[in-house]
């Protein structure tokens, strides 16, 4: 029983956790709105929170594509 349903999440992970990340997100966009709703003043610290984090994956993807640029190998094509 237990070897079946084990082979089973084996076969069938990436839907599993399809399914779950989309009960997640749901989740989470139920708990904005009734931030919104009840407490304005919060989301927007939540807005600004949220920015705040994409400008710093942003700045740091930019960061690495010149670290990476910087120290990579000269080609020898010439």
């Amino acid at each position: 029983m237990m070897r079946t349903i084990v082979t089973f999440m084996k076969k069938s992970w990436p839907f599993l956790l399809a399914a779950l990340l989309s009960v997640l997100v749901i989740i989470i966009y139920n708990m904005g709105e009734l931030l919104e709703k009840h407490h304005r003043k919060l989301m927007e610290n939540v807005h600004y929170a949220i920015a705040a984090g994409i400008l710093f994956v942003s700045f740091y993807l930019i960061a690495m594509l010149i670290h990476t640029i910087w120290t990579s190998e000269p080609d020898d094509d010439e």
